[in-house]
């Protein structure tokens, strides 16, 4: 085996004992995580032309979004789960869109977008902590 396959098999199993270990918190900012960097391998790939990586990793982020829309959870906050499903639904046009069009500035805007939840989210994860220690304990 070449070293590079050996380096990706234990890539492999990083992520996967990460997400074993991870809290919901943290496995929903790996999501965010692996959105912005497909978007931007997608962006990168379609400025070189690479045109056939732009779709794989452009499938890739679209895979995401479809997890966070069926993860939302709309019982705490019905408008804020619409809002974001919503969201998460434009950006999904709007990533399709980029694509076809090798649209450099619409990458680049589904990445704004994602980025700001993904902060908001991170803003969030002292009290999703507390909230967990709390549930685990009762």
């Amino acid at each position: 085996m070449h070293a590079k396959a050996y380096a990706q098999n234990y890539r492999q199993i990083d992520l996967t004992a990460e997400v074993e270990q991870a809290s919901p918190h943290r496995l929903v900012t790996m999501l965010f995580e692996g959105f912005l960097t497909h978007v931007a391998k997608a962006k990168y790939a379609t400025q070189a032309g690479q045109f056939e990586l732009k779709a794989r990793n452009v499938d890739f982020a679209m895979d995401i979004l479809v997890g966070l829309k069926g993860g939302l959870n709309n019982e705490a906050s019905p408008e804020l789960g619409e809002r974001l499903f919503e969201l998460y639904d434009y950006c999904e046009r709007r990533l399709l869109d980029a694509s076809a069009r090798r649209d450099i500035e619409g990458f680049d805007e589904v990445d704004r977008l994602i980025r700001q939840i993904k902060e908001a989210w991170e803003a969030i994860e002292p009290q999703a902590e507390v909230w967990q220690a709390t549930a685990l304990a009762g």
